[in-house]
């Protein structure tokens, strides 16, 4: 029996490719958290600090650098974002059907 191979293509939304529901709410939540875990990589700080900085816990700054976006909102996030200095923007994009 041979498996179905799925073709992620830079630039996809893995999320939509995968059919996950909310693909692009789920993916801007990722974003967010590969943003602040690049920060966190490069920042020097101990997660203790860096999670003071970001006005989080050590333990909701473990969950982000493991990547469990299921348990933030974009809200949270972008607010953690925008305490490494760095801004947040949306941009909307009209589907081409």
């Amino acid at each position: 029996m041979m498996s179905k191979t799925t073709v992620i293509n830079p630039g996809d939304n893995i999320f939509e490719v995968l059919n996950v529901p909310n693909a692009t709410y789920e993916k801007m939540r990722l974003d967010l958290m590969v943003e602040i875990t690049n920060w966190f990589k490069s920042s020097g700080l101990s997660q203790v600090q860096a999670a003071e900085k970001l006005g989080c816990n050590q333990p909701q700054l473990s969950l982000v650098l493991k990547g469990k976006y299921e348990e933030f909102t974009i809200d949270r996030l972008v607010k953690m974002v925008i305490n490494t200095g760095k801004d947040v923007s949306l941009n909307i994009h009209q589907h081409v059907a």
